[in-house]
């Protein structure tokens, strides 16, 4: 983050859902990744919601923690179309899933991670999954208990260095870009409709 973005988020109101939106979800937001997590206060989960509608984006909530309410924001049709890779449905039936029903996957991965927030049970690993990281990189983070990863980003990576360094660089370039999108009063709808089409205008 440059300082000039980072001096425009100190000057914005930290409540704006749709500043946290875009500092949570920028890559989702711009189509580059098929979902994120958004935290934020339990009070605000209405405006979430609000801010989402007809966005094009689903917010899906996950779970309920102390004072927060956890979402997974998301693509459906790149988050469904991920999930129904071969060695991806394979990977996920060793935690239980069917992986014929999008809706029943978006559930019993709620009831997982609900369960280790609050009963500490084990950590759904699978979370990787449903947040697009390449099936290698969710494997090695499982196999290696997190240590002796090639790269630590917005994921740690075991497989493709170059190619997850030059994602993380996009995440980093259109996250700046959303803030100062957001300082000018774009919505996220206008924001998801820019990076759709590429549009030079975007309407506030």
């Amino acid at each position: 983050m440059c300082e000039e973005v980072f001096e425009m988020i100190c000057s914005m109101d930290r409540r704006k859902i749709e500043l946290q939106l875009v500092l949570q979800c920028a890559p989702t937001i711009a189509g580059l990744k098929t979902s994120n997590l958004l935290i934020v206060p339990k009070d605000l989960e209405d405006k979430v919601r609000m801010v989402l509608r007809h966005s094009g984006l689903l917010g899906y909530r996950l779970v309920y923690d102390k004072k927060r309410v956890i979402f997974l924001v998301f693509n459906r049709d790149m988050l469904m179309s991920y999930l129904s890779r071969d060695e991806v449905g394979d990977f996920l039936v060793k935690y239980g899933y069917r992986t014929d029903a999008f809706g029943y996957c978006l559930r019993h991965f709620q009831k997982r991670y609900d369960a280790y927030v609050h009963c500490r049970k084990d950590f759904p690993h699978e979370m990787g999954v449903f947040l697009g990281y390449p099936l290698g990189d969710v494997e090695g983070f499982i196999k290696n208990g997190g240590d002796n990863f090639l790269l630590s980003g917005y994921w740690k990576v075991y497989s493709d260095v170059a190619e997850a360094q030059g994602l993380f660089e996009k995440f980093d370039v259109v996250k700046d870009d959303m803030v100062r999108m957001v300082s000018k009063g774009y919505s996220i709808k206008s924001i998801v409709s820019y990076y759709a089409t590429g549009a030079t205008e975007v309407a506030v």
